[in-house]
């Protein structure tokens, strides 16, 4: 049976139209042309190669100068691309002078902070811009994760890593490179807010031209950065696969059900049916600090967790008689904030992952509250992945000799660095071959 190519492209573009017409070409146009996963650094030629030297706290630039709180290129300017969602100011207090550094949003953690601020989680940040020349600085407060917790990434390959010391100071960041060249840069820090770029001539900075949409993620400490390597939070990986800027909100122990214990403050997390981690999700309200505009993320998505399995009845029968009805329940207040912020655009739950220990039945009633939720609003542009077919990372983990070990780390729970790229990079295979299927 031929099918007419006129009335197929009609009905191609009447489904667009339907999903949001410019919004959805903008995600079918980064999955096809913007995605990409880190080279390493061998692949880069040795001129390509930067050399990465930390500063001591508060020495002035090296190139030029300056405060490491006046970089030439400020943190709000138009040619940095921030891709960790809506960049926000972070405030130290009164006890620092020197503040208002850029960080990630991050996810709701329950409570208000010392200085009255809701108090946010935060793990991945980064942003991206063009330099011309040799050598640039990034300017850096030192607070957030110790270790190896910043990489540069040149034109999509890993340029190098550093390992910030945690000083609660400020420090400059050198990159040198042997030649002059022009070069997409990317900075990803595990927490440390950076301020800009400092350079000898603020010409040498230009934007990288490229849009990525800014997808909102809901998530726990699958993503929060447990068991990955900078810039590698599975999620992220994902994101990055398919051209995208996630908007991370993870906060570990959480999930749509479980509130998960307490926070860094001692006081009561929430679960993601409590209406500030339904905005984490929307995004109502909230204001670019760069741009002063409102964000308007393309894409909604949920990791189901489980962090929901094994929970006592108690936890989950104000919802529903049973937990996978109680998960269906929570998951509709989800859904009906997206579709009454966001109309039109995709909304994307994405079933749990196989656990590491005990609760294996929960994960499937876990799963199927979330698919019935999904499948039934479908007609809005409700979609439904499930980690559980086919599988992610299979088997219990046990001891290192147990396959499942390749993947999981020590504590039998959350994923190895290989493992969070392994997840990320088929989680977007997945939401790829939706995109381009429901959407192109």
């Amino acid at each position: 049976m031929s099918v007419d190519p006129i009335a197929r492209g009609l009905a191609a573009k009447t489904r667009s139209d339907a999903l949001g017409g410019v919004n959805t070409q903008a995600l079918v146009r980064a999955a096809r042309t913007l995605g990409a996963h880190p080279r390493a650094k061998a692949t880069l030629a040795a001129n390509d190669t930067p050399v990465l030297t930390v500063g001591t706290d508060w020495a002035v630039s090296t190139i030029n100068g300056a405060a490491v709180t006046a970089a030439a290129v400020g943190r709000a300017d138009s040619r940095l691309t921030y891709l960790s969602g809506p960049a926000v100011y972070r405030s130290a207090g009164a006890a620092w002078a020197i503040n208002n550094f850029f960080v990630m949003r991050g996810g709701y953690l329950g409570a208000n902070d010392a200085l009255g601020n809701p108090q946010r989680d935060g793990c991945h940040f980064a942003y991206e811009f063009t330099h011309t020349g040799t050598t640039f600085e990034v300017p850096m407060w030192t607070v957030g994760a110790g270790g190896t917790n910043l990489r540069v990434l040149v034109n999509d390959a890993v340029g190098g890593t550093a390992a910030v010391p945690i000083t609660g100071s400020f420090t400059f960041l050198k990159v040198q490179f042997p030649a002059s060249g022009t070069r997409r840069i990317r900075i990803e820090t595990n927490g440390v807010p950076c301020n800009g770029v400092n350079v000898a001539n603020p010409s040498e900075v230009t934007a990288p031209s490229r849009d990525y949409p800014m997808v909102s993620i809901l998530t726990d400490s699958f993503s929060d950065g447990s068991g990955s390597e900078i810039g590698d939070v599975q999620a992220v990986v994902m994101a990055r696969a398919l051209g995208l800027n996630p908007a991370l909100a993870a906060v570990g122990g959480t999930g749509i059900i479980n509130p998960g214990g307490n926070n860094y403050s001692g006081y009561p997390k929430v679960a993601w049916h409590h209406a500030e981690r339904v905005r984490d999700l929307t995004l109502s309200g909230v204001v670019s600090e760069q741009t002063g505009a409102a964000v308007d993320p393309a894409m909604g998505i949920v990791f189901a967790s489980i962090n929901d399995t094994s929970l006592a009845a108690g936890v989950w029968s104000p919802y529903g008689a049973s937990l996978t009805d109680a998960i269906e329940n929570r998951c509709n207040v989800l859904i009906d904030a997206w579709l009454a912020a966001r109309p039109g655009k995709p909304l994307v739950f994405f079933g749990p992952t196989w656990p590491n220990y005990g609760g294996i039945l929960d994960t499937h009633r876990v799963r199927d509250g979330v698919q019935r939720a999904a499948w039934a609003r479908s007609s809005s542009n409700v979609w439904f992945i499930d980690r559980l077919m086919p599988y992610h990372r299979t088997g219990l983990w046990n001891n290192a000799a147990d396959p499942a070990s390749l993947y999981t780390g020590t504590d039998g729970i959350h994923p190895t660095a290989a493992g969070h790229r392994f997840d990320g990079l088929t989680d977007a295979a997945a939401l790829r071959a939706l995109i381009l299927s429901e959407m192109a």
